[in-house]
């Protein structure tokens, strides 16, 4: 159900930039951790949602509660676009991630920001994150069932408590390919050692022992996480310390998991306008990669492309079975071997291989010890005697990359980035004045 609501434009981020004084810092719960009452809502807006703000309203049925929330889409472009689902932090509503969600559709994603079960506008109360999560999964059900959307290219994105909701959700579907965590709490019994707030500790004890705390802390859920994730803490955070990021970040990296961790070192739990908007652009960035938001400005031809040349975007034999049809490319000057663990087979061994020509360097991974097939970790090519498919070789000029493939998954000064659809594998291309000069492909193996 939806309902156009406009509304006098506000500057992006202009609600997430106010530095909250001591007494406001109060106000979250779980990523601040406060009990409700506690609280101290910026502005009382009554029952359902505030009519201030820009958007399509919209009404999502969840389990046992009707959430409320904004619909925020770019200029359509003709073609399907990635959806995120933002969740706010505790003792807000969709009200303060709007801005952000703004921010997202100026980028070409549709953004839904929801009023989560103990949202300020709503009866129902929050519950640690147990009912909060699967809420969250619904609403991302739905955002994907929407027409425009690409239900192949969803993410979520949570501040505060909203980051510690996206986490668990993650762990109860499959569907999002990116997740953005603010200052998540992701283990609640360590969460009561290490937080500075007795009234921390009083919510946990009074509302959060009341659930399973494995069922509310994501860190014992990581097994189930298939997204990539982003993690954003302040260093001088004392409400939830970034120790809680880091044990996440740590035990995602265990697991074998596409996970990235940043620390600003001097923000708290709360960020100046300047901290956040360093850490936004590792969240536009993350996003873009993850969730390839460039899939929607290339035709179906260099789409197909991309994922040719991000799977197998070399001339050669490389990748055929057997560790001889590595010897024959060439001379080998200089061939490494290191033995490891196998992951998945206990006492079992593999061998991590790495094989250096003159212009090429390859990584395989060979499960078992067995020659007769391997499976490729990383290559890379320096110099034009190791061609590459539609021409795309060292020396050729970005405007020809371009024709070819379309625009890039990731821009940096010094390289672009493609992804493959299904995430089998990067190519990573290094540029000096515009020429191609390295080309690094990355695989995933697991």
């Amino acid at each position: 159900m939806k309902q156009r609501v406009e509304l006098a434009k506000v500057s992006p981020f202009q609600l997430s930039r106010k530095t909250l004084n001591t007494l406001a810092a109060l106000t979250i719960v779980l990523i601040s951790m406060l009990t409700r009452a506690a609280l101290s809502a910026p502005q009382e807006l009554g029952d359902g949602l505030p009519d201030t703000v820009a958007g399509t309203e919209v009404v999502i049925p969840a389990s046992g509660i009707v959430l409320t929330g904004y619909e925020v889409r770019p200029s359509p472009n003709g073609r399907n676009m990635p959806g995120v689902l933002l969740l706010h932090s505790s003792g807000a509503d969709a009200q303060r991630s709007l801005d952000a969600a703004r921010s997202l559709a100026d980028r070409g994603y549709i953004a839904l920001a929801i009023s989560m079960r103990g949202a300020r506008s709503l009866a129902e109360g929050d519950d640690c994150g147990a009912q909060q999560a699967d809420d969250a999964v619904q609403a991302l059900n739905w955002l994907g069932q929407q027409s425009g959307v690409d239900s192949s290219r969803l993410g979520l994105l949570g501040f505060g408590q909203g980051g510690q909701i996206a986490l668990l959700a993650a762990s109860r579907t499959t569907l999002p390919r990116a997740v953005v965590a603010f200052s998540p709490v992701s283990d609640v019994a360590q969460l009561h050692n290490t937080t500075a707030y007795k009234s921390v500790r009083d919510y946990i004890d009074s509302m959060c022992r009341a659930q399973s705390l494995e069922r509310i802390s994501p860190l014992a859920n990581v097994g189930s996480i298939t997204a990539s994730v982003l993690l954003i803490h302040g260093g001088r955070d004392d409400l939830v310390p970034s120790s809680q990021s880091e044990a996440m970040k740590d035990a995602l990296q265990s697991a074998g998991k596409q996970v990235e961790f940043y620390v600003l070192p001097h923000a708290g739990h709360e960020f100046t306008a300047q901290q956040f908007d360093e850490a936004w652009r590792w969240v536009v960035n993350f996003l873009a990669r993850y969730q390839m938001l460039s899939v929607g400005w290339r035709t179906s031809e260099q789409q197909r492309r991309v994922n040719l040349f991000t799977e197998r975007g070399w001339s050669s034999r490389l990748g055929t079975r057997g560790i001889r049809t590595v010897r024959a490319l060439g001379h080998v000057t200089k061939e490494r071997v290191v033995i490891t663990e196998n992951p998945h087979v206990q006492r079992r061994k593999d061998e991590l291989r790495e094989f250096v020509f003159d212009g090429l360097y390859v990584r395989a991974l060979f499960p078992g010890r067995a020659h007769d097939a391997y499976l490729l970790q990383e290559v890379k090519i320096t110099k034009l005697r190791w061609k590459a498919k539609f021409g795309l070789n060292v020396g050729t000029i970005r405007s020809s990359l371009l024709q070819v493939l379309g625009r890039p998954d990731s821009e940096k000064p010094d390289f672009v980035e493609y992804s493959h659809s299904m995430g089998i594998g990067t190519v990573r291309i290094w540029m000096i004045e515009d020429r191609i000069t390295k080309l690094e492909w990355e695989f995933r193996t697991d």
